[in-house]
């Protein structure tokens, strides 16, 4: 018998052509994100430099143990922020998806460090990095970009003042969503702001935002590579940056695709009423763990109540039925 889906034991496995860790730590239960600390490991500024997940002291993945939901505030799904880039830095760092445990390692072109090169006077314009527990599908044609996914958790840009720290995990609410194309490929930037945070607490979705603040951030992205001899990027949906429910609809696909692309696709959900699904967490279950939840809530079928023994494990198989009192 299969094991729950909740203790299911993550196992590597080879995804459009390339060996993603996904590491043999069961799924984190009631997660508190205060548990999480970082540790880094080398030099900064060199190529051993990673920064290191633990919660409760125990090392984890930010991509596939930190959950994607964190809770629902007020009706609002909040999600799990992993920072990567903070505001006013320029260092590109980014989550692994191949070191064990996948740490915070600097991107690198040619065996160099990247860093932003497009008014680096300034950095990142907002706090950067991504949703845990989501993946953009190469292989998913989106049907209003027209291409597929760029094979990476769904990239976040983090309005709050604040600068972040690299590594460290913040609940945050989604507002809106633009849609870059990078190399044909989807890119998406989910716009969040931090859910405790006072200064953006009125800023119900990206309509409410400042808007000159949201434009230069978007131009910011178009132009960020012109600073390495390459041209314009360029935008889909129209150059639209969409509302708070498309976001949350795009922040949904990915992580139903990092869902497949851990446990595969013989997947199905509870069926659960509409009325409870806005405060009850989303449970994925194989059709054979299904079937066994079937079978604890109906009862044991007569004459048994609980596991067959072995006597009557054989009697089934030669006499293809169980002898009572016999």
């Amino acid at each position: 018998m299969a094991m729950p889906a909740l203790l299911l034991l993550f196992l590597p496995l080879l995804a459009q052509g390339q060996e993603f860790d996904i590491n043999g730590l069961q799924a984190i239960q009631n997660f508190d994100v205060k548990k999480v600390t970082t540790k880094p490991e080398g030099k900064p500024d060199t190529l051993e430099y990673k920064v290191h997940f633990h919660y409760d002291g125990q090392p984890i993945s930010p991509w596939h143990n930190i959950p994607y939901s964190a809770g629902v505030k007020n009706g609002e799904e909040l999600l799990h922020f992993v920072c990567e880039i903070p505001k006013g830095t320029t260092a590109k760092f980014e989550i692994n998806k191949e070191n064990t445990n996948n740490p915070i390692i600097q991107d690198t072109k040619k065996g160099k460090l990247r860093y932003y090169k497009y008014m680096p006077e300034k950095g990142s314009l907002v706090n950067y990095g991504a949703i845990a527990q989501t993946w953009e599908d190469p292989l998913d044609i989106h049907r209003d970009t027209g291409v597929g996914g760029d094979n990476d958790p769904i990239d976040v840009v983090q309005f709050n003042a604040e600068p972040c720290k690299v590594g460290e995990v913040q609940v945050v609410r989604p507002l809106g969503v633009f849609a870059l194309i990078d190399g044909g490929e989807t890119d998406w930037k989910v716009v969040v702001v931090k859910a405790d945070s006072p200064d953006t607490d009125a800023w119900k979705d990206i309509s409410d935002m400042p808007q000159d603040k949201v434009e230069e951030v978007k131009e910011w992205f178009r132009k960020y590579k012109t600073a390495e001899g390459k041209g314009l990027n360029r935008f889909g949906l129209d150059e639209k940056i969409m509302g708070k429910e498309y976001a949350k609809r795009v922040c949904d696909e990915t992580h139903e695709a990092w869902t497949k692309l851990v446990f595969g696709d013989g997947l199905v959900d509870l069926n659960v009423a509409e009325a409870t699904l806005a405060w009850m967490e989303r449970l994925r279950l194989s059709e054979e763990e299904l079937q066994w939840v079937q079978v604890l809530a109906e009862g044991w079928a007569s004459p048994l109540d609980g596991f067959m023994t072995e006597k009557q494990l054989l009697q089934s198989l030669h006499y293809e039925h169980i002898i009572v009192d016999g």
